[in-house]
């Protein structure tokens, strides 16, 4: 998606076997009609004569399947033999997903269609001829549907799920080329105010229904796309997929191989115009390899004279070669060993002269699992190689984990210092566990793999990027105390004064529940920042369990730095999984882990459970147990609605009411809970709030992505706490409809509505500077009102701690000012101020 989004139109993803059903399984939430996607699977069959698995003018590449508990894998001579040694023979026959062979792309091959991306030989043997590179810039042509597919969309007997083999890749494929048809899309400047973009039952919608006037944006100039209409969706494309079927329940890894252009010596103009070589297309046919014929006067005779490239052209430089060895376990060892034992792989290893001439190893990359690295035969296996190649190391326990957001981790030392309870300094290490030089006969060309580094496949030099503006790791590792800019002083010793002041009074609000624990992992909307990631919170309910609402993504990254990957320290992040029970939208618990969401999400899982054990329907009891969304709904009666949006839109045994039922019977009784409630919110898609109660007699009210919805403030009554979503400014009501969110006011009118005793806003727009916006408006509501606290990115709160946010605002906004300041973003202190002038700030 990324690589959508910079205007990249066309783009090859080569992966093994299962990575079309890995793309078509995202179907219902991934569409980019800008870029055009080849996906290509690597055969995971050895071969002596291994196919590129994508080549072009620049590289060629080759994928090697390693397999784990494999003491030798030999590939016979014959490749008509069709077995394979690998302790036992088996037949060399291919699954239906599993083609034996794939193309290279690229070079003289052409872009087809995917159907037609393998050139099948025609009656003489031989493979067709390609006109075109799939990188030029023709225009792609139309996609090829086959007929079975067509065939199959009429047939209402026939869902996909029944396909197989060839079938079912051709289905597969025909969904990636829905999700990324590769349109046009043409800008075109118009002059628009905001309000144009509304639909105008939105805006008559709105006009009839706000309270009070908005006043709009002024006019400015914006591209809009003109589009091609979004094809009509398959039939069937909301089914299930094909079942992916492996050929073998060994789950093998691909290494890669990627060898280089050959680069032709330097031109010796010297030498050439010894030769009497003139300047101009003669010279240039001796750069392209071609000897040359020409007339030359020599002692005051005209002779003819051949020169081939050799006589004035530089020795060529051999083709770097980059490998990239996956290797999990010590198991997948010898199958690695092995691969290079085979004439083709072997070459890459030899220190023959001759083969240095053909192919050179610059740079190796180990990405290694627990005890990989320390195993004899991996370090003989290393060494190997060419001492002039450069081994990089990925390895969990000889890495050091410093702090990839920077920025954002600065302000959280900074806020420790007002309250180290809520703002909790993240969890890394600037030191390896073990020193990579300890392992004992490593190469010594060995280093470590850290961001910013590149590898020069023509000489193995290493550069590395210097990190910009990389306040936080200097201020950590320097011995100076913390400093704060002399206003931040000042506003944190009054906020911590007024806060210790109501302590000493006594006049500290104890409702139910005050040790629950809500840690805000992402208050972003739709896309992260260098400050905040997306939307996903956590609730920590004291020797019950964790829930998880609305996982964004990056929420692990979020774990790993709110509770440490050091599993010898406590309340580490291993033990945050182990005492997981809910995720509202790893290694399976020791506990069934329930999964709250809707059919799509589900059906996402189970599809993707096909390549990856996710723990779904394990017979232990102890892996992930799915609930409905719809069945818990606030409302009701024991029956899906059957029609409009609300529909669950499928009828597959898990989608089962009383099954849904009776698996939240357990999960509520797991984590103490007297009910779990899904509520219907306003959002532009179905999207469901939750009603958490709990037997102590606290309940928590998650508002998900949605418009003031009336709904939530009636199945909320009286909560505890409510997280409600603040995408938008006080002044961007018509925004915030169009888009189906809420306003800062409009989510506190909410929680005031609903009688809330405390409001966590969160969800903020990627429009708002790097601080949440404080406009919480000025009320004379006396002690009814709610305590309204902020999220911030590994926030952490006590229910018994909501109180401490309000005193906390002003104190917290200059800290985020002189973060910006000190990073250097003078364009986010600007748009900062540009949206706090003028709001009403109530603070104490």
């Amino acid at each position: 998606m990324t690589f959508a989004d910079s205007t990249i139109t066309r783009l090859h993803i080569v992966g093994p076997p299962g990575l079309l059903h890995y793309m078509a399984a995202m179907r219902l939430y991934t569409f980019r009609d800008s870029v055009h996607i080849s996906p290509v699977e690597a055969s995971m069959t050895p071969s002596p004569s291994p196919e590129p698995v994508f080549q072009d003018s620049n590289v060629t590449i080759y994928g090697l399947p390693i397999f784990p508990h494999t003491p030798t894998i030999a590939v016979t001579s014959s490749e008509s033999s069709g077995e394979i040694e690998t302790g036992q023979k088996r037949k060399r026959s291919r699954s239906p997903d599993s083609p034996t062979k794939r193309p290279a792309f690229g070079g003289s091959p052409s872009f087809k269609s995917r159907e037609e991306s393998v050139d099948p030989p025609n009656e003489t043997g031989q493979k067709r001829q390609r006109s075109r590179s799939p990188n030029s810039p023709e225009k792609r042509p139309e996609l090829v549907r086959s007929p079975s597919v067509e065939r199959r969309q009429e047939s209402v007997d026939m869902p996909p799920e029944l396909l197989v083999g060839e079938k079912a890749d051709e289905w597969r494929r025909r969904v990636i080329d829905y999700m990324f048809p590769g349109t046009n899309v043409q800008p075109a400047r118009v002059l628009q105010d905001r309000d144009s973009f509304l639909p105008k039952t939105w805006k008559r919608s709105q006009n009839s229904s706000r309270q009070g006037s908005v006043s709009p944006r002024s006019a400015t100039i914006t591209e809009t796309p003109s589009r091609r209409p979004r094809a009509r969706l398959p039939p069937g494309f909301r089914d299930r997929l094909p079942k992916f079927v492996r050929e073998t329940k060994i789950h093998p890894t691909l290494a890669y191989v990627i060898v280089g252009p050959r680069i032709r010596g330097k031109f010796d103009a010297k030498a050439a115009k010894e030769l009497g070589v003139p300047n101009g297309p003669l010279r240039a046919e001796l750069t392209k390899g071609n000897s040359i014929t020409f007339k030359v006067e020599v002692d005051g005779e005209m002779i003819e004279r051949v020169v081939r490239p050799e006589d004035c052209i530089g020795e060529s430089e051999s083709p770097g070669v980059a490998l990239i060895f996956d290797i999990p376990t010590p198991a997948h060892i010898p199958s690695l060993i092995a691969s290079f034992q085979e004439p083709f792989y072997a070459k890459f290893r030899s220190h023959r002269p001759e083969d240095f001439k053909d192919h050179a190893v610059r740079s190796i990359y180990h990405i290694l699992g627990n005890d990989v690295i320390e195993d004899p035969r991996y370090i003989e296996f290393m060494n190997g190689f060419s001492p002039n190649a450069h081994h990089v190391i990925s390895s969990r326990k000889h890495s050091p984990d410093p702090v990839t957001f920077t920025s954002v981790a600065l302000s959280q030392i900074r806020m420790n210092q007002l309250d180290s309870d809520i703002f909790t300094i993240p969890h890394y290490s600037l030191s390896p566990k073990y020193k990579l030089k300890s392992i004992p006969n490593i190469p010594s060309n060995s280093s470590i793999l850290a961001a910013g580094q590149s590898f020069n496949m023509r000489n193995s030099t290493c550069t590395t990027a210097p990190e910009l503006r990389d306040t936080f790791h200097k201020t950590v590792t320097s011995n100076k105390p913390i400093l704060l800019p002399r206003e931040t002083q000042y506003l944190f010793r009054n906020a911590k004064a007024n806060v210790n002041d109501r302590i000493s009074s006594g006049n500290v609000p104890t409702p139910k529940g005050s040790d629950v624990k809500v840690i805000s992992l992402g208050t972003g909307s739709a896309v992260p920042s260098k400050y905040r990631n997306v939307s996903s919170t956590l609730l920590q309910i004291p020797k019950w369990g964790n829930i998880l609402l609305d996982i964004g993504e990056g929420t692990w990254g979020q774990l790993a730095r709110q509770f440490g990957l050091n599993d010898e320290v406590p309340n580490n992040v291993w033990d945050f999984l182990r005492d997981l029970k809910c995720i509202f939208l790893n290694p399976p618990p020791s506990s069934p882990l329930y999964l709250v969401t809707i059919r799509p999400v589900h059906m996402y899982l189970r599809e993707l459970s096909d390549i990856q054990d996710l723990g779904l329907d394990d017979p232990s009891g102890n892996g992930i147990v799915t609930v409905m969304s719809e069945a818990l709904h606030w409302k009701s009666q024991g029956q899906y609605m059957t029609y409009g949006q609300w529909q669950v839109g499928g009828s597959e045994p898990w989608t089962d009411i009383r099954l849904s039922e009776l698996n939240a019977r357990d999960m509520c009784e797991a984590l103490g809970l007297k009910s779990f409630n899904t509520v219907d919110v306003r959002h532009n898609t179905r999207c469901y709030g939750a009603v958490i109660k709990h037997e102590d007699g606290w309940s928590v009210v998650f508002s998900g992505d949605t418009l003031p919805a009336n709904s939530l403030a009636s199945a909320g009554d009286g909560a505890t706490l409510l997280i409600h979503e603040a995408t938008m400014a006080d002044d961007q009501q018509q925004l915030a409809f169009a888009k189906g969110h809420s306003t800062f006011g409009q989510a506190i009118d909410i929680g005031m509505r609903m009688k809330a005793e405390n409001i966590l806003l969160t969800h903020f727009s990627a429009r708002f500077p790097k601080m949440p916006s404080s406009a919480l408006r000025s009320r004379n509501d006396g002690d009814s009102a709610p305590f309204v606290a902020l999220a911030f990115d590994s926030a952490s709160y006590r229910i018994g701690d909501m109180w401490k946010g309000k005193h906390y605002v002003k104190a917290l906004e200059q800290s985020f000012r002189a973060t910006l300041l000190e990073e250097g973003d003078e364009e986010d202190i600007e748009q900062e101020e540009k949206a706090l002038a003028g709001m009403d700030v109530a603070v104490d």
